[in-house]
């Protein structure tokens, strides 16, 4: 074979490569293309506090919420689901999602590719522990927590606090990460005594507190802190635009209503 056609066979296969390169590689999007093409597509939370569906209607604090963003804009919302085998930050890193809509403590970090939004709520992270059984440690103060087990998601956003408070506090403790649940799965864990701890965030204590009555959330193990969502770092405009509508739509009444509605339903 001649050195012109060889020469000329890998340049073709270098080109190809480049074109299956090109459209395999999705493309960020900010807010003119959200807008141009007229769909948000969304990553969100799972559960009455993100999204759920059941037989008649779709519903959800955080569904409400963007969907809100959405119809100011005008664009049809594209729906997500996160599951157990979602990482959330990943598909919003890789382009799959315009916004990842959960709430989660907000990155500081300034050299990641993704940003969080303003904070949307405060809160606290709690242990979650069994109040009846007597066969293993009741923990009333944080330090007691030397030497066991707390029990969290795969994809906690939660891990990397956990972290701070054994070193804030020295204490050695080991975080086990399990897929393929959920964090109701886990609290009822603890409360047929399989685990021995977990975490919640304290906005979601009331309602667990309902369901498991033998379950204690009442130990902070962190202080207040803020949630938000969290965009693509090359989004700056969908960024801006974002935050100006959660700055102003957390001062209406109309949040405060849909707050209560889904976290204090009986303040209503």
């Amino acid at each position: 074979m001649s050195k012109k056609k060889t020469t000329y066979i890998f340049l073709s296969i270098a080109i190809v490569a480049l074109i299956v390169f090109i459209f395999k590689t999705k493309r960020i999007r900010d807010l003119s293309d959200v807008i141009n093409e007229g769909r948000l597509s969304v990553l969100i939370e799972s559960g009455m506090h993100g999204f759920t569906r059941d037989s008649t209607k779709v519903y959800g604090f955080q569904y409400e919420l963007i969907k809100q963003f959405a119809d100011s804009l005008e664009v049809e919302l594209v729906v997500i689901n996160l599951d157990n085998k979602t990482n959330g930050i990943k598909e919003l890193k890789d382009g799959d999602c315009d916004v990842f809509v959960s709430l989660r403590p907000i990155i500081n970090d300034s050299i990641t590719s993704i940003v969080s939004l303003t904070p949307i709520m405060s809160t606290r992270l709690m242990l979650v522990q069994n109040k009846r059984n007597n066969s293993k440690k009741y923990i009333e103060k944080q330090y007691e927590l030397d030497g066991d087990t707390i029990t969290v998601l795969k994809n906690s956003p939660y891990i990397s606090s956990l972290i701070y408070l054994s070193d804030e506090v020295s204490v050695n403790y080991t975080i086990n990460k399990v897929s393929n649940k959920n964090l109701d799965d886990l609290i009822k864990q603890v409360d047929v005594g399989q685990i021995k701890y977990t975490v919640c965030p304290e906005y979601l204590v009331d309602n667990f507190k309902m369901k498991y009555e033998n379950v204690d959330f009442s130990l902070p193990l962190s202080f207040e802190y803020d949630l938000s969502w969290c965009v693509n770092k090359s989004s700056p405009l969908l960024r801006s635009r974002l935050n100006q509508f959660i700055n102003n739509k957390i001062e209406t009444s109309d949040f405060q209503y849909l707050f209560k509605k889904y976290f204090y339903p009986s303040d209503l």
